[in-house]
């Protein structure tokens, strides 16, 4: 049994009561004598004055003194714990008062204990506050806090309330360096390609930052190495270096966030989880969403373009079915019709059967289209739809042309773009066979993954009408867009894309609203965050709404000359 131990504490506490008990009981026997008969009554006062009866309460009040000024301070506080039980309500005030001076100089460590402790007499409300206090002075301002805090939400009346807000606010503010961020990065591992890429998005906006301001920046990087566990760590590594904010992660995001909430520190995390910024009151997203790009995309069709019929084909898989939902959705919101919605098997390379549904052209092959068969001479009819066909008949040709006039008629396609949320890779077989099969005519709508490379090679020819929605597109006339291109650039010689971009801009953001000479804590900081504020960046224009999720118009594109044009809008 340790000394540490809460039951050996209150045996120890036993023990020591006994002995003093037995002092006490010593101090009271009177010292024997002689027998005077002739004056009996000054030989009591004589007694009493010499030995004066001493209580409990001054026997254990000595006491515990004694063991303050050898600094047993545990000691102490098991003596007055007692001498507490024995004071009188008047006297209790004065036992309190030795209490606090005993607590102010006792380990934080003993008082945790003491806390721990049933039935214990010294208020557990005096305990926490000295508990947060003593933390304080040994520069643990992360228990500090979290103890304080404890102690105001459980004891909002005690006397001591205002004392321990005041001192959270201190620590808030001095744990508050609005010219240092923290960053959560994979820089090892197998998605260290894209963690190094997103540095150097980072490293030119604070080189402008610094430049601009002529203010030295700082920014702590931590390898998470895409590891949930040391991820935690990461973050409250960054806490206790006083960053006033974080920037990432890209994987394990709500590891981070967990943490950075509990922890009261501002996060913006780069991911597409529109949930993510819900979870906390600290947490914030900055990413393109599935919804950002279907809404720009609808807000297009309809309302700049003013088209009224949509059909979806798309691959099915996760991504695609999202996608789908979403888009219809959007589509409703406008009030606009889908007329046809296809789904299609991503691992096959035959799309014809969906196609052909799409466009009305998936029915039975009519008699008269299929080979003729050889027939007796005496056969000079064939069925068609229940109708008879005199083959001798000179009308033959043209009734036939009739029908077929019919059913070209009965494949003609009614929806005026055509949305398929699927990779350039499957785009390179699936237009040539829209083409193939005479869908024309219509625009081409697709997500981010159509902005690529392989699009303007593999389909050429095939990509006409497109309109595309991304993040950002380095061939924007937006003048911060176009600023961003040109000095990325200069500095690494080659372009930038989404990831390089939307890093700078966060980066910017983080920065630019700690800097507010009004915002002196991260509580602060937060709430500027979620003030709407509009932050101008190569990605366009940014605000966070009230949960934390960012908003952006997103930059449209379409394919002309072989090359990505922008959309003006």
């Amino acid at each position: 049994m340790t000394s540490n131990n809460p039951i050996f504490l209150q045996y120890r506490y036993f023990i020591i009561f006994m002995i003093i008990c037995c002092l006490s009981a010593c101090t009271k026997l009177p010292v024997k004598q002689p027998v005077e008969k002739e004056a009996p009554e000054p030989v009591k006062e004589k007694i009493e004055k010499d030995h004066p009866k001493v209580s409990i309460l001054e026997t254990l009040t000595t006491e515990a003194q004694k063991f303050f000024f050898q600094e047993n301070y545990q000691d102490a506080l098991l003596i007055y714990n007692q001498a507490l039980s024995q004071a009188s309500e008047t006297q209790q005030p004065k036992v309190i008062s030795a209490i606090e001076i005993v607590l102010a100089k006792t380990p934080t460590k003993t008082i945790q204990e003491f806390i721990n402790i049933k039935n214990i007499n010294i208020p557990r409300s005096l305990l926490l506050y000295w508990l947060g206090l003593n933390y304080a002075s040994e520069k643990n301002t992360v228990k500090s806090r979290e103890i304080l805090e404890i102690f105001m939400s459980q004891y909002p009346d005690h006397p001591y309330y205002s004392n321990a807000a005041k001192l959270v606010d201190d620590i808030k503010k001095l744990i508050f360096n609005r010219h240092t961020i923290g960053c959560l990065l994979p820089l090892t591992g197998k998605y260290a390609i894209f963690g190094q890429r997103a540095l150097t998005g980072i490293q030119l906006a604070i080189q402008e930052l610094s430049k601009k301001y002529d203010k030295q920046f700082k920014l702590i990087i931590k390898d998470t190495q895409a590891d949930p566990d040391i991820i935690i760590e990461c973050v409250r590594q960054l806490y206790e270096n006083n960053v006033a904010g974080i920037i990432g992660p890209l994987l394990m995001v709500n590891e981070a966030g967990q943490e950075a909430e509990k922890l009261q520190i501002p996060i913006i995390a780069l991911t597409q989880k529109s949930d993510f910024p819900l979870r906390g009151d600290y947490l914030f997203s900055n990413f393109i969403t599935p919804e950002m790009q279907v809404k720009a995309l609808g807000d297009y069709l309809f309302l700049n373009l003013g088209i009224k019929k949509v059909a979806i084909l798309y691959p099915n898989e996760k991504y695609g079915k999202r996608y789908m939902e979403l888009f219809w959705d959007t589509v409703d919101e406008h009030d606009g019709e889908v007329v046809g919605v296809e789904t299609y098997d991503g691992e096959k390379t035959d799309f014809a059967e969906p196609i052909q549904k799409l466009t009305g052209q998936f029915f039975p092959i009519p008699d008269f289209l299929k080979p003729e068969p050889i027939a007796p001479e005496t056969e000079n009819k064939i069925e068609l739809n229940n109708d008879q066909i005199d083959m001798d008949s000179a009308q033959t040709d043209a009734e036939a042309d009739t029908r077929i006039k019919k059913l070209e008629e009965k494949i003609k396609i009614d929806f005026e773009a055509l949305f398929i949320p699927d990779s350039p890779s499957k785009l390179s077989m699936l237009l040539p066979q829209l083409a193939y099969y005479d869908a024309r005519g219509m625009y081409l709508v697709g997500t981010n993954l159509w902005h690529n490379e392989s699009l303007l090679k593999d389909v050429k020819g095939y990509n006409k009408q497109a309109v595309i929605a991304d993040g950002f597109f380095d061939g924007s006339q937006n003048p911060a867009t176009s600023e961003f291109t040109k000095k990325f650039e200069a500095v690494f010689n080659t372009k930038p894309k989404f990831l390089e971009a939307i890093f700078y801009d966060t980066t910017s953001i983080l920065f630019l609203a700690a800097m507010d000479e009004t915002i002196d804590s991260r509580q602060s900081l937060k709430d500027a965050l979620k003030s709407q504020r509009i932050f101008t960046g190569a990605t366009g224009n940014t605000f966070f709404d009230k949960d934390g999720t960012a908003h952006r118009d997103l930059f449209l594109m379409t394919i002309k000359k072989g090359k990505f044009v922008e959309i003006s809008r």
